[in-house]
């Protein structure tokens, strides 16, 4: 406990400093200054262990095992062109293990708590819910990637596509990956605002930047997802979910 009460802190203050550093860099500065590469990585590897922690205990191991899953879909799509298209990392985010940066792992696994979070915030059927929380995914990534394969320079797609070069595949390939989570992880914990503050602090993050690179999809898109957010946390009284561990 005492540890926790050290590290937590900690975390939050470097994640605050590198997000505010990141908004200032992209907004007034026209990008990172010289030898703040390493910033990038920094950012995801110390979002993904902020929520890792403010997980609930008896859900935390779910993310390790998302993050496997997505680094496998990343070899996959790397290797293969499947599910996202035909793809390559840059030296950007670091360090790579088989040519996959350690840092996208951590990405999916924001991503995913992020979605299951909202998830539990919905009422709907059984059967809709993992498509809702693929949805949310696939939403994130229509805000995310024209900024991570452009300006941010994380990777280069190798054909392009319609939507700021980003091809339909990819967006697919976003889908079918998070539905699969959803479909193997489909019990969500009990609401957690932590969790959601910090993944909505992450769309606000690329949203900021949207708008000051004036890409409208991207900007329309993690509105969207803002405005959702605010109304899911505070328009009305999530549903009660039992604390089961339930994989299926």
């Amino acid at each position: 406990m005492k540890a926790y009460r050290i590290i937590l802190p900690a975390l939050l203050i470097s994640y605050t400093v590198l997000w505010c550093g990141g908004v200032v860099s992209y907004l007034f500065l026209g990008g990172p200054p010289p030898g703040s590469g390493w910033t990038a990585p920094a950012f995801l590897f110390i979002a993904a262990l902020l929520i890792f922690i403010l997980t609930s205990p008896g859900w935390r191991w779910h993310l390790p095992v998302a993050w496997i899953i997505a680094m496998a879909a990343e070899f996959a799509g790397l290797n293969w062109g499947y599910p996202f298209g035909s793809y390559s990392y840059t030296g950007v985010l670091y360090p790579s293990v088989l040519g996959i940066p350690l840092a996208i792992g951590c990405a999916w696994l924001i991503l995913f708590a992020y979605a299951r979070e909202i998830l539990s915030r919905f009422n709907a059927p059984a059967w809709l819910r993992p498509v809702i929380g693929a949805s949310w995914m696939m939403a994130s990534d229509l805000l995310i990637d024209p900024l991570a394969a452009g300006s941010l320079g994380y990777w280069n797609w190798f054909h392009g596509g319609f939507y700021y070069g980003v091809p339909a595949s990819n967006f697919a390939g976003w889908f079918i990956v998070g539905l699969g989570l959803f479909l193997i992880f489909r019990q969500s914990p009990r609401t957690n605002r932590k969790v959601a503050y910090a993944g909505f602090s992450i769309l606000l993050f690329f949203t900021l930047i949207a708008i000051r690179q004036l890409l409208v999809g991207p900007v329309i898109a993690g509105a969207a997802l803002l405005i959702l957010h605010a109304f899911l946390l505070h328009g009305h009284q999530p549903r009660a979910i039992p604390q089961t561990i339930f994989v299926q």
